[in-house]
């Protein structure tokens, strides 16, 4: 049998592995470094495993100076010792590898919270211009004048922008142009009628279409400042601020959304359907069907959806038989968040 000996500098090889995982150091329960008590061992039982030596020996320098420190004063002059610090660290101390974290892309979204100054709120949703229904359009807007609302929440969906739907399309249908310049009427009038009620757009579905088409038709100018909704509809010669799409309105203890935030047809109770969703107080429009359900808690407290109707046409080319009914919505702010809502429905311009 063949004979094999291994002769091992032992403080080079601990000098190495300790620097060697300096970086990403072996550190035990108490803060004691390990590294060069890990690094040497694993060397020693690579060598172990893989040579399979018939001997082993490691020599370690003596305390006393060598013939190499004497004929050489600076031998190993330039080697750092290490200090206690890193020999000996806070036991609290653990590397983390995740403690720098290639910046994220995620997007974080806060509520629009209303002012407490706000006391009664006109909530407008899926009217659809130009499909509009001038008589349930009046009937509201009438109601809002009588309530003396101070704000005016246009709660999606306030433009249809068929044009730019990727549905087969009518070409005898209204344009892009007749569009922009209904919702520029309709701020101007809205302006007229409240002069000093503060007026939110949120942007629902449908004005997505816009945004969705200039990524896919025309990228080049997406980011165009004239061809953004609030610059189109001259929002700020209105004072109109715009509420983006996923952007929950807070009214005190009252959400408010559109409603396609959650995917879905809304079931035949629409207002169930999105109080079950939201888990929380939430009004919203989208699915043209005026409902209310309210829960009952422990504490003798109510909860509950709301769901308004429409103010566009009814019976569409495109869904000619279907459930929905002209409506809208006024919110009563109380003290401590709290609130009462009249979901209202208009039958043949009159509410019911």
């Amino acid at each position: 049998m063949s004979k094999k000996l291994f002769l091992l500098d032992a403080l080079a090889l601990i000098y190495r592995a300790y620097y060697a995982l300096i970086r990403t150091p072996r550190i035990t329960s108490t803060g004691i470094n390990t590294n060069a008590q890990f690094g040497f061992t694993n060397t020693l039982l690579e060598i172990i495993k893989k040579e399979n030596p018939s001997h082993i020996a490691v020599c370690f320098d003596t305390h006393a100076p060598t013939e190499r420190h004497t004929d050489f004063t600076d031998y190993k002059a330039n080697r750092e010792a290490a200090s206690n610090k890193e020999i000996q660290r806070e036991p609290q101390y653990k590397y983390n590898p995740f403690d720098d974290i290639p910046e994220s892309f995620e997007e974080i979204r806060e509520p629009y919270v209303l002012g407490t100054a706000t006391k009664k709120i006109l909530v407008l949703s899926d009217i659809h211009f130009p499909y509009h229904n001038a008589k349930a359009l009046k009937t509201a807007i009438n109601k809002g004048i009588e309530e003396q609302v101070d704000c005016i929440i246009l709660n999606g969906d306030i433009l249809d922008f068929y044009s730019l739907s990727d549905f087969d399309k009518d070409p005898s249908k209204p344009k892009f142009r007749k569009e922009i310049e209904l919702g520029k009427w309709f701020l101007n009038e809205l302006r007229i009628a409240f002069p000093k009620a503060q007026i939110y757009y949120k942007i629902g579905n449908h004005e997505m279409r816009l945004e969705r088409y200039l990524k896919v038709k025309a990228p080049e100018i997406f980011d165009t400042d004239e061809f953004r909704l609030e610059f189109l509809l001259e929002f700020a010669k209105h004072h109109v601020i715009l509420i983006d799409k996923y952007t929950v309105i807070k009214a005190g203890n009252l959400n408010i959304i559109h409603g396609h935030e959650y995917r879905g047809a809304g079931g035949v109770y629409p207002a169930k359907y999105i109080y079950g969703k939201s888990k929380v107080n939430t009004l919203c429009g989208h699915y043209h069907r005026s409902s209310t359900y309210l829960d009952k808690n422990m504490d003798g407290h109510y909860h509950g959806g709301f769901s308004t109707g429409c103010l566009c046409e009814l019976s569409p080319d495109y869904m000619p038989y279907n459930e929905w009914v002209h409506g809208f919505a006024v919110v009563t702010m109380k003290s401590g968040g709290n609130f009462s809502v009249q979901n209202l429905t208009i039958d043949n311009g009159e509410i019911r």
